[in-house]
């Protein structure tokens, strides 16, 4: 019971933040819609977090949050703590070809751990390229709180 209490202590602690070690990364990249650069589309940088402790949410953390620019290109950078390597992955959330339906398009691109850095600055970014936002993304869904 001891074991139990401490363990979920413990993922509390690093749900909220208090302890572990700071780590961070960057991103960056270009996207259009139908060739054309995409303008103001909303991207994230998350931390993935998943829970080893039952009955304990952790929910992803957010790093950094931006729009593309003119061009369609967006540069983000973020840090957190985490006891564990942190799981970077950056979240686009679009309109392209969607019509009128409600809330938008969204899908992750993962960032490969070897563009995370220890501390607050990170000394890599992963260049996920040009994106193209017309085509279907694999485990693409809609979002309509971002």
């Amino acid at each position: 019971m001891k074991w139990l209490v401490l363990l979920a202590i413990v993922g509390y602690a690093t749900a909220i933040n208090l302890i572990g070690r700071t780590q961070s990364a960057a991103a960056r990249g270009r996207l259009t819609c139908n060739g054309k650069p995409a303008a103001g589309v909303r991207v994230k940088l998350y931390d993935s977090d998943n829970s080893f402790l039952p009955g304990v949410l952790d929910t992803d953390d957010l790093m950094a949050s931006g729009k593309t620019d003119s061009n369609g290109e967006y540069n983000l950078s973020g840090s957190t703590k985490e006891i564990t390597g942190i799981e970077p992955y950056i979240a686009i959330y679009h309109d392209c070809n969607d019509g009128i339906k409600p809330c938008q398009r969204t899908f992750r691109v993962g960032i490969p751990s070897k563009y995370v850095t220890s501390g607050k600055s990170p000394k890599t970014t992963f260049d996920a390229g040009q994106l193209e936002l017309a085509g279907k993304y694999p485990h693409e869904g809609r979002s309509c709180l971002n």
